[in-house]
């Protein structure tokens, strides 16, 4: 890995409250001889410490008084540390303060040619990109004109320019481009985007939560000169906004305690309500789960006696050869090839095969259909209801009949078969003679998704 641009290590900077602590050669005696700082003093930056990469755009947030301006001090040389190191490697391009480095009696041209000469450049360097820093800064009628008449976005502006355009390495930007319009706002981090892209390393300090997400992958967030989080940008913003929220709660309720109590009443009503809603929508939830599970009981409880009694009836047409037998159930495609999977829509033939060793007086046969998922019942059909009559048939038979559009959505199926033998008595229907309760089984597709218990076709038109 590359040499880190930026080494901050555990870096405090203190200063004096009350300056009137004896002249400087009282102070400076005072510090020659080991003594404490007086007690007037403070921290403006407490053990800090991070390090920015090249091409690593850095973003620093924090309250007012939080020590981000102290620290981009620190990292330009304009002040040193107190304690612990600094050390910054590349040559700095540092915008801090409005008008920060600008003589005022100078015009604008005379301004770019003394800051150029500040950062080491000779003037052929500085001339050689003047009219890149005039067309960036869009003050071309204004660089003859001294900087002291210029508004504080001029001022913005042109400092902007020249720092971006003189070939820094690395860029510090202190909140001044809170004082520029939108415009160039969004043209100034467009630039710090593309100098991040080439390699160039920023310092962004802002109030702007929404810039520094913008620009920076990485943030330092600032809390009374301590650095409070060091990570990805959206989680320090996150954790600011968080405390924040805090301190102006505890701020609102000590200056406005009756409209901070009635705040706090309305916000505990809201939390009882919500908490009985959720309780409300747990207790339907734990209510239609019991139905649910009642529900498969039964549905368990009802397969389960009509298989004691599917199986009785097997016991009793095994104990009596004369009772007529359904032998087999057949699904075919419009081939007649058979199969056990359709598509929605598909022709499906049914062959029914049957036997019996004595002439049955008017028979019917009842062909159903069930979804194997909840074993509702689909569709139920007959020769009885049709019309169709097989009367006196002895020995073995076969019985067909079409579905010409299976009307089924996607799903799994089980077909049961009945064999009645006299569809003129009265109840004939109430005790078949035979039955298959799962003769066979079957799969419907379809290329969509599809709902509901039937499949129709549907033609949809156009508006015109």
């Amino acid at each position: 890995m590359s040499e880190p641009a930026l080494v901050v290590e555990k870096v405090s900077k203190r200063f004096a409250r009350n300056t009137a602590q004896g002249d400087l050669r009282e102070r400076f005696a005072r510090q020659l001889r080991g003594e404490k700082q007086p007690k007037g003093s403070f921290l403006a930056l407490d053990d800090v410490s991070f390090v920015v990469h090249p091409g690593q755009p850095v973003g620093i947030i924090g309250h007012n008084g939080s020590g981000k301006s102290t620290l981009l001090k620190l990292l330009t040389g304009i002040l040193k540390p107190t304690e612990g190191t600094v050390a910054v490697h590349g040559r700095v391009g540092a915008l801090i303060e409005v008008g920060a480095g600008f003589h005022p009696d100078l015009s604008g041209r005379e301004n770019v040619f003394l800051a150029g000469s500040i950062l080491g450049l000779s003037r052929q360097q500085v001339h050689e990109r003047y009219d890149r820093i005039v067309d960036f800064a869009g003050l071309a009628d204004f660089m003859e004109t001294p900087v002291k008449r210029y508004s504080s976005g001029m001022y913005m502006r042109l400092g902007f320019a020249i720092v971006a355009h003189l070939d820094p390495e690395i860029l510090l930007i202190d909140e001044v481009l809170a004082v520029g319009d939108a415009l160039f706002q969004n043209k100034c981090l467009r630039f710090l985007k593309d100098f991040v892209k080439k390699g160039g390393t920023v310092c962004f300090v802002s109030h702007s939560l929404g810039q520094v997400e913008l620009l920076c992958e990485t943030c330092v967030w600032l809390d009374h000169g301590k650095a409070r989080f060091i990570g990805p940008t959206a989680e320090a913003i996150a954790h600011y906004h968080e405390v924040i929220g805090e301190r102006e709660d505890a701020e609102f309720a000590r200056l406005y305690p009756v409209e901070w109590e009635a705040q706090q009443e309305e916000k505990r009503r809201v939390e009882e309500e919500a908490r009985q809603e959720a309780e409300r929508v747990q207790r339907e939830a734990e209510e239609a789960e019991r139905a649910e599970q009642e529900r498969l009981a039964a549905l368990e409880a009802e397969r389960a006696a009509a298989e004691a009694l599917l199986q009785a009836a097997e016991a009793e047409r095994k104990q009596d050869p004369n009772r007529a037998r359904l032998t087999h159930v057949t699904l075919r495609d419009s081939q007649g090839v058979p199969r056990t999977s359709f598509k929605c829509g598909d022709r499906l033939s049914v062959e029914i095969a049957w036997r019996s060793p004595k002439p049955l007086p008017e028979p019917a046969i009842g062909f159903d259909i069930f979804d194997t998922k909840d074993n509702q019942h689909l569709f139920t059909t007959s020769n009885y209801d049709h019309q169709i009559s097989f009367a006196k048939s002895q020995g073995e038979g076969v019985l067909h009949f079409t579905l010409p559009f299976l009307a089924l959505p996607a799903g799994e199926y089980r077909v049961q078969v009945n064999l009645y033998p006299d569809s003129t008595q009265p109840e004939w229907s109430a005790a078949p003679e035979d039955q298959l309760d799962d003769a066979v089984r079957f799969t419907v597709t379809h290329e969509r998704v599809t709902h509901g218990r039937v499949f129709l076709p549907v033609e949809w038109e156009r508006p015109a």
